[in-house]
Order: C-alpha cells, then structure tokens, then sequence
C-alpha cells in the first residue's frame, strides 16, 4: 500500500476535470499501439530485449527488478528518466541470461518475487513470455509480477490467454487517469485508447489470472475517479474493486521539470495524492 499524504484541495470541485477537458481539445495525442510497433524495432533483437540494469527492491516486501527501456505511453508523472524514451540506452540480454540474474539476486536477498520495470515489459512479447517460463523452470517457488499499462494486453487478447500457461504469475495493470480527457493530457495518447487498460482488467477478469490495478490519483477529482470505479464495476464486477492500490504522483526531480508543461496550461495535481519525497 502506498503512502497517502493530506493536503487541502488544490482545485475546487469539478475545475480541475474542466480544466483537463479544455487542455486535451488542444493537444494531438498518438496511437500507442502503432507506436508499440516502432518501438519494439529498437528494443527487440530476437528473443533478446534491451535493458538498462537489474537491481533489488523494497516493493512487493522485497523483489527483484529488471528495468527495461522505452514505453509505449509519455506519462508526465513517470519517474523512468532518459531509459523511457532512448533506445540508445541499455544492453540487449536473452531471456535465460535475464532469468539467471534476477533469480540470483532474489535468492542473495530472500526474496520470492521478480519483476520487469521501468519501460513497458510487454513490448518484447517473446522474450517476455520466454523470460517466465525460465524463471518458473529454475524456481518454481517464485512469483513473476508483471507491471503493465494494460494497451498491449488489451489491444492483442490472445496475450492474455498465453498468460494462462504459467502457474507462478500476478499482473499489476496500471491506470493513469480516471477518463478519457485525462488519459489524454497525462500519456499523451489519443483520448480512445483510454479503454484499452480497462479491457486489460475484465480479460484478466475473465482469465482467472491473478492481478491487482493501481489508480494513479496525482491529477483528476475524486467524483471523477469514482465514477472510473463505478465504471468497473458495472463492466466487469464488483469484485474488482477489491483489488485496488492507490497510487500518489511522487515528486521525483524528473516529474517536476515534466509537470512545468501541465502547470503552463494550468492543470494542477491533486495535492491530497502527492508525494514529496
């Protein structure tokens, strides 16, 4: 669970929405689907996938990381520096060779769970699958987390189903904006990719396969982030709403100076969801 931190209201009632409104009717937002296309021409050589380093974390009560490089979203608020938008950076590793060091960290720490962070780790789709099925043939007891923004799951369900074929898996699908206007300003994708992640959620529903979602709750009101859940509820189940983190825009020094474009068209975050680190 994450660390909520109160402050008064920056926004009255419904501006901050109308706000996103009018600055989305102003921008060109992209096709992230195509761009995912693009970007796995510079990140994927065969079954190997570009990283920028491997390391241990504290989240999940401890787990091990591979960082990939390049999204297919621009999230204003995403701590990922340079390695989100630069192919130039980083190595290209085989799926065995990445499996060998994530599990040889997981074991020096104790930990039972891996994951792939920082880039978006569906683009590389058979590495990815490729990468599991090593990590669960060596060692069946951990846990693979796979963070994803959901628009590739979404946008190619036979994924999903592939997912299917692995015992030791946990997806965590993350939500960026409660609507459309919002989807739009924060990634920069076009306003109609804002179902994909959602989708992502009912087909895991569907699936049986275990997953959480988080709600990035840094930019949008509460009456707009409630409907979002309502939403979900309604298309898939309430059961869902179980499944909730609640996720707050952290200050990192990189979000700061990506903000300064969103505060020039005066969209202002949530104050009660932010984090200064």
């Amino acid at each position: 669970m994450v660390t909520e931190v109160s402050y008064a209201a920056s926004n009255a009632a419904g501006e901050a929405d109308r706000v996103a409104e009018l600055a989305a009717e102003r921008l060109k937002g992209f096709d992230p689907v195509k761009l995912s296309e693009i970007l796995e021409k510079r990140v994927v050589r065969g079954l190997d996938r570009k990283y920028y380093r491997f390391r241990a974390s504290r989240f999940y009560g401890g787990s091990a990381v591979g960082d990939v490089v390049l999204c297919n979203l621009r999230c204003i608020f995403c701590w990922t520096g340079r390695p989100r938008d630069d192919p130039r950076i980083g190595f290209f590793v085989s799926p065995a060779k990445a499996s060998r060091i994530l599990l040889s960290i997981a074991r020096s720490k104790g930990y039972n769970i891996v994951r792939l962070s920082a880039g978006e780790p569906t683009l590389g789709w058979r590495h990815l699958l490729e990468l599991i099925g090593h990590i669960e043939n060596e060692d069946p007891k951990v846990v693979f987390v796979l963070e994803t923004n959901g628009i590739l799951l979404a946008a190619y369900p036979s994924r999903v189903k592939a997912l299917n074929g692995f015992g030791r898996i946990h997806v965590r699908v993350s939500l960026k904006a409660c609507n459309s206007q919002w989807f739009k300003v924060l990634t920069g994708a076009d306003s109609r990719f804002f179902h994909l992640p959602l989708k992502a959620i009912k087909l895991l529903y569907e699936n049986n396969i275990s997953f959480h979602f988080s709600l990035f709750m840094g930019f949008g009101t509460e009456k707009c982030w409630r409907s979002l859940l309502e939403r979900l509820a309604t298309e898939i189940s309430e059961e869902v709403l179980g499944l909730v983190e609640l996720e707050p825009l952290v200050l990192y020094s990189s979000v700061k100076r990506r903000l300064k474009f969103l505060l020039d068209i005066g969209v202002k975050p949530n104050r009660k969801y932010t984090y200064m680190p």
